[in-house]
Formats: structure tokens, sequence, C-alpha cells
């Protein structure tokens, strides 16, 4: 089947709680970019080439949401939303010698102590007035008319973010959401790529470009810090950027398995002890072998009175052999085989 990652993403971002701080599903980029730097180490006649060193393996992912979000704001600033913020308000009021009074908001001071408004009057002129509470008092006091007010006041329903001088900027989890495609199906829709930063820094830059023919697009850049998954055996903790993972819908964890083993073979057990059996499925598709989910396996003992086995863990009941058997429930053509002797 021919597989392609169409459009852009969904995004999601979670901080370290997985509290789920923004959901993205109208971006126009969803980019993701790797580079990886290399040193030549040369020696010997005519500095051949011995050696290639990788290093500074970086993982950089820009985002641009085609509608306005304080929230991408707010995370690459390192800044937080808050409810409740100072704003400019204008308001249409009626003049009567002079006299007129805001009704949407309470005046406030700007800069110095008295409260100001600038009035905009029918001919365009603009005069700076000062308010007395809601009421202010045109130089011309034989004004009578309509005019635009404009002045400062508190809406505490407004969001605000507040972008620092020494801004910090956040880092969360990032998970991305793709579409894969393909044209052999009939719905062409086959599954998703989900690609998960678990940590994802922001970079602080953003640039809100309003022209009089756009839309302004919310842009998020990030870069993703190192984090360590827990590998097991040797390799231990072992540092990644990022997963990446193929969902095919309706696919099934046998499909293009084509043998079954079980960790370390045939074994010896003493009366009265269990083991827990781990079985691996082999791919035709040269793909590394993987441990089955257990619910996806029956097993059985042909001795269950020398040993039982129930989800894999097989408990020795008597001295003698038995051979445990285990089979994919759904293909029970594919099976394997080990002889447990209990001592």
């Amino acid at each position: 089947m021919k597989k392609f990652l169409v459009s852009t993403a969904d995004v999601y971002g979670y901080d370290s709680n997985d509290n789920l701080l923004f959901v993205g599903k109208t971006l126009l980029d969803s980019s993701i970019e790797t580079t990886l730097s290399n040193t030549d180490v040369r020696a010997g006649k005519g500095n051949q080439l011995q050696y290639i060193y990788y290093h500074t393996a970086e993982m950089n992912i820009t985002i641009n949401e085609a509608q306005f979000s304080l929230a991408f704001l707010a995370l690459n600033t390192g800044s937080s939303i808050e409810t409740g913020a100072n704003v400019w308000t204008e308001e249409s009021v009626i003049v009567t010698n002079g006299v007129g009074s805001v009704t949407k908001g309470t005046p406030l001071a700007l800069q110095t102590q008295t409260v100001y408004g600038w009035v905009t009057k029918e001919d365009e002129t603009v005069e700076r007035v000062t308010f007395s509470g809601a009421q202010f008092t045109l130089a011309d006091t034989n004004y009578d008319g309509t005019v635009c007010v404009r002045y400062y006041t508190n809406d505490s329903a407004a969001r605000k973010v507040t972008v620092y001088a020494d801004m910090l900027p956040s880092v969360i989890r990032l998970v991305m959401v793709g579409t894969l495609a393909s044209s052999d199906s009939t719905t062409h829709q086959i599954g998703t790529v989900q690609i998960e930063v678990p940590r994802a820094s922001m970079t602080g830059a953003f640039t809100l470009s309003m022209t009089p023919d756009s839309v302004a697009q919310t842009p998020l850049s990030v870069r993703a810090l190192s984090s360590t998954v827990n590998a097991g055996g040797c390799d231990g903790n072992r540092p990644i950027y990022a997963t990446i993972t193929e969902k095919i819908n309706g696919a099934k964890w046998y499909d293009n398995v084509i043998a079954l083993a079980i960790e370390g073979g045939d074994f010896t057990m003493t009366n009265g002890t269990s083991k827990q059996l781990q079985v691996y499925a082999i791919k035709n598709d040269g793909s590394a072998a993987f441990l089955a989910p257990v619910n996806g396996i029956t097993f059985a003992s042909d001795k269950p009175a020398t040993a039982t086995v129930e989800g894999g863990l097989v408990v020795a009941k008597a001295a003698g052999t038995t051979t445990i058997k285990a089979t994919i429930t759904d293909m029970p053509d594919i099976d394997a085989n080990v002889i447990v002797t209990v001592e």
C-alpha cells in the first residue's frame, strides 16, 4: 500500500501536570526540521577521511495558526492569560451645551493623575477633555451634537498577555497528529501519524503581520529539548527529541507476523516456582521483533499436572516435563513451543 502524509497536522499542547493548554486545528503550517552537524576526522598520507563524527542534533518545529491565538502568544513569551484588563474604548455620546457623559465604562487615568478623554466632533476636529466621573465638558459650552469619545477603561471580560522584557518561553509537551492517506483505499484516509515531543521549548520569537489585504497568522516556533526514556537493558535512559508513530485504521498487531518466539527457549524450574513467558512476534517486512500482547496470545500446557500456564505465567506443579504452546488467538496456525522441565 502506498502511504502519503497529507495536509497540516492538528496540534495539542500539555503542561507538566497534563493540563491541556491549547488545541490547534486550523493551521497553515506544521513543519518539522531536523539537523545534524558533522566533523570529518582525517589522518594519514593525503589526509584521508578516517571517520565522520556526528553531533549537535536539533529538531525545530514551525507552526502557523490561521486564527488569532492568545494561548500561542502566552506560551511563546512564557506568560499567562489574565482575565480583566484595561482597554481603550469608543462610544457615541450626545452632547448638550458642551456637556456629555459616557456609559460603557468608567474612564481611567492613563499616565497622569488626570483622567482624560478624546472627543472627535462632527467636523472631525479632536479635543482632549477632562473627565469628572463619567462626565466631560467641551471648551465650547454652546456645542450641541453627537460626538465620538475615546477613553481608557477596565473591561472585566477582556483577556491579556503581558510580554515581559526578560521573557522565559514555556516548555510543554507537544503532540502533532497528521493524516495518512492512500489511493489504495476507498476512503483515502487510512490512519494518522502522531509526533510527540516530550519537552518542546518555545523560542519567544513571533511576528504578527497585520496588512490591509490579509489575515494575521499566529506563529509558534518550537525547539525540541532532550528528554530521556527508559530503553531497558544496557541502553538505560537514552535521550530522545521525539517519537513518530504510525497508526493505521483497523490494523492488527499480528498483521504480517509469520512466527512467534519465546524468549530463552526451553527451561528448567523448581517445583512451586513460577516464570512469566516473554513471547516475541516476527514480521515478514524486516522490522524488529516485538513483544506480543499477552491478551492476544493463547497459552496451553500439554501436562497441566506438571506445570500450568495462564496469561503467560508458568507455575510448576510437580516433577516432570511438559510442552507449553503459545498461539496467536486470531491466527492459530502461528505458534511457538518450549519444553519446561520441573525438578
